[in-house]
């Protein structure tokens, strides 16, 4: 956790009251009218249940606040429409926006008193509805034998999303930061994309008569180019409002990749934003996340996009859907086109030059972001057209969803900088709003939506299963992190290079985590033997069976899977228990010595041995929330030392040295800047202490 939040979670149990005033005015203002219009109530809630989890307060009087402040909010609206009457639709805001309060008395009417517990659950009339409730004479009594109990259940569903999240921080410091850095952009970029897609298609469709009248206009005031205009505007054509809205996209399109274009061809190199990008992303890179974002870039690969080209295309030419089959072909066609014929003519490298070899060497513009914008950009096209107006917008937004997972893990896995999926999605805009616009003009003949997403699918299906079979192992190990090896003399590691490798498990931005306090020279397997012998054993493996071990009631400590840990993106190559070090019976309340051990990228002269780094650490319990029961790092790193020396090192070389400088900068009370070298004897006699 943060050092700077330290002290604020630390206020919320040293005042309890007021933390439940806090709560409650959360609450109470979320749920009054015209303000819970304004109020963030679902992030501040989602807040306050994170906070349950972080035990800064406690979970039922919480819930006993939340629940008081919703149900007296509503009951202030209610009074207030009681009072007012019909008065408040002459009244500020509703004179105005009379929307805000017809939309509450429509609801109100169609589902008659029960609309005040259904609509609690309902944002856009969740504040306005115990307004309307007394507005429109609903008796007290059947308000409040409706209202409290909905309240009560408010609570708990809009809190304890909450709680799960934060208990999910908890467990993800465990595990490491970069992880749950990497989880919260996989989940908030596509809720950006979903919410930019809502709000500008809400904004511009309703405005789309405007835009004709002021496009018609200008046409007649300009006879040469209005002629071209006139031609999308025309009001006897129904697909004009779509159409001007695609010039909208053409122009954005046009205007960014040439922006771009300008950037690139002046400065030629990558620049300072691509760097500072680029290292932020490899900073949050393990394992799992690699797994993920290679699943994701593969919707976007070549076999992908050939696979969903050629089942579309065959469904249109089956149908005779000819124009629209050729626009489709063009899509893809030109797309591949200019995506390569501006790589061979720009020549910009990428991050990694030796990912790939000839023209897909170069970066500039990626091929996967243009032809991913391209394929399901136009696909969209092609199923809003023959959908209701107000339907239109989620194709689209699909589209953009599946686009920006696309270009987010181009970008995590370092095949192209930050420039090049970008001028790859401007210039995929381009000429999906090109097509789009020939094809609106040009075809009148309707598709059936189901037959088209049907084969969309099973082309997406069959080649993203072709590819995920035969192609995704190799693909993760050419996207895999490459780590430099350097390699010293043994005798000058023992003497002072162990200084040379880190102090600190590495976690997102450097930021100080556990201290590695352990550096072994000597394959793992001999460690690993030496260790058995000495009392140490595996944990168990952590699978969806032995995950449920967590949710004893009476948890052994020694028998419970432990969370992976991740140093430098990568997971220990070795983890091994001490369970004779927990409390007798190994119960809730014990404790147990973990060792870790990562590869430190150092081999060691003469014989080419390799050099581990790790952490040895007490682990105790711990419960959110009482549910579960997960092992847990901590205590005092110094005694989970002298723990080992004591009970693993029998028949090994060792010696203790110490760190100066790491140790402030960890300000870590229970690590003394100890660090254990070990190193198996060049006749494996008994080793001693220095």
């Amino acid at each position: 956790m943060p050092e700077f939040l330290q002290p604020i979670l630390a206020w919320f149990p040293l005042h309890p009251v007021w933390a439940g005033i806090g709560v409650f005015l959360v609450a109470g203002t979320e749920s009054l009218a015209i303000v819970g219009l304004f109020m963030p109530g679902t992030f501040l809630m989602f807040g306050i249940g994170a906070l349950v989890a972080l035990d800064a307060l406690a979970l039922w009087p919480t819930l006993a606040w939340a629940t008081a402040g919703a149900a007296t909010g509503d009951i202030v609206s209610f009074w207030l429409g009681r009072h007012y009457h019909m008065r408040l639709r002459v009244m500020w805001p509703f004179r105005r926006y009379p929307v805000l309060l017809n939309r509450g008395v429509a609801f109100f009417h169609r589902h008659g008193g029960k609309s005040v517990a259904v609509g609690r659950f309902i944002g856009p009339v969740r504040p306005v509805l115990p307004l309307v409730a007394g507005m429109l004479g609903m008796p007290p009594v059947r308000f409040l034998l409706v209202d409290l109990p909905s309240a009560a259940v408010w609570a708990p569903v809009f809190i304890l999303p909450g709680v799960a999240f934060g208990a999910s921080l908890q467990l993800a410091a465990e595990v490491a930061t970069r992880l749950a850095v990497l989880l919260v952009l996989l989940v908030a970029v596509p809720w950006l994309m979903y919410w930019l897609m809502r709000w500008t298609y809400g904004v511009l469709a309703p405005r789309g008569a405007r835009l004709l009248d002021g496009a018609v206009r200008w046409s007649r005031e300009h006879p040469v180019l209005g002629r071209v205009t006139a031609g999308l505007v025309d009001p006897r054509e129904p697909e004009s409002r779509a159409l001007v809205l695609s010039a909208l996209l053409l122009l954005f399109g046009a205007w960014g990749f040439f922006q771009l274009l300008i950037i690139v061809t002046r400065h030629h190199v990558p620049l300072p934003l691509d760097h500072t990008v680029y290292h932020f992303f490899q900073g949050l890179r393990t394992p799992w996340g690699d797994r993920v974002m290679m699943l994701i870039t593969e919707l976007g690969g070549q076999p992908v996009d050939l696979g969903l080209t050629l089942a579309v295309g065959a469904w249109l030419g089956l149908r005779r859907h000819w124009l629209a089959a050729g626009h489709w072909l063009a899509a893809v066609g030109f797309g591949t086109l200019a995506t390569f014929a501006l790589k061979a003519v720009l020549e910009i490298p990428r991050p990694v030059p030796t990912l790939y070899t000839g023209l897909s060497t170069y970066a500039f513009p990626s091929a996967h972001a243009t032809m991913s914008t391209i394929t399901y950009g136009f696909l969209s096209v092609l199923i809003a057209r023959e959908l209701p107006a107000s339907r239109r917008w989620r194709p689209y937004t699909a589209a953009a969803l599946i686009v920006s997972l696309v270009v987010l893990s181009r970008i995590y896995l370092g095949a192209h900088w930050l420039t090049d999926v970008l001028a790859g999605v401007s210039l995929g805009l381009v000429w999906v709003a090109l097509l789009g616009i020939a094809y609106r003009r040009h075809s009148h003949a309707p598709l059936p939506v189901t037959g088209l997403v049907g084969a969309a699918v099973i082309g997406l299906l069959a080649a993203g299963g072709w590819q995920v079979a035969y192609q995704y192992p190799r693909d993760l190990e050419r996207y895999a992190q490459r780590h430099p090896v350097r390699v010293i003399g043994a005798a000058a590691w023992w003497r002072d290079g162990w200084r040379g490798l880190p102090a600190l498990r590495i976690d997102l931005a450097g930021r100080p985590s556990e201290p590695l306090t352990v550096q072994w020279a000597g394959p793992l397997m001999d460690l690993k033997r030496d260790l058995r012998a000495a009392g140490w054993r595996a944990p168990p493996p952590l699978t969806a069976g032995t995950a449920l071990r967590w949710l004893s009631s009476h948890p052994v400590l020694a028998k419970l899977p432990l969370l992976p840990q991740v140093h430098a993106g990568r997971h220990e190559a070795l983890v091994m228990i001490h369970p004779e070090s927990a409390a007798p019976g190994g119960t809730g309340g014990g404790r147990q010595i973990a060792l870790r051990l990562w590869s430190a990228d150092m081999r060691l002269e003469p014989g080419d041995i390799p050099v581990w780094v790790g952490t040895v650490a007490e682990q105790g319990l711990y419960r959110p929330l009482g549910l579960i029961a997960i092992p847990s790092t901590g205590g005092d790193f110094a005694a989970a030392l002298y723990a080992l020396e004591r009970e693993g090192l029998h028949g090994l070389q060792w010696r203790r040295v110490r760190r100066g400088r790491e140790v402030a900068a960890t300000r870590n009370r229970h690590w003394n800047g100890e660090t254990l070298l070990i190193r198996e004897p060049p006749a494996r006699t008994v080793g001693a202490g220095p």
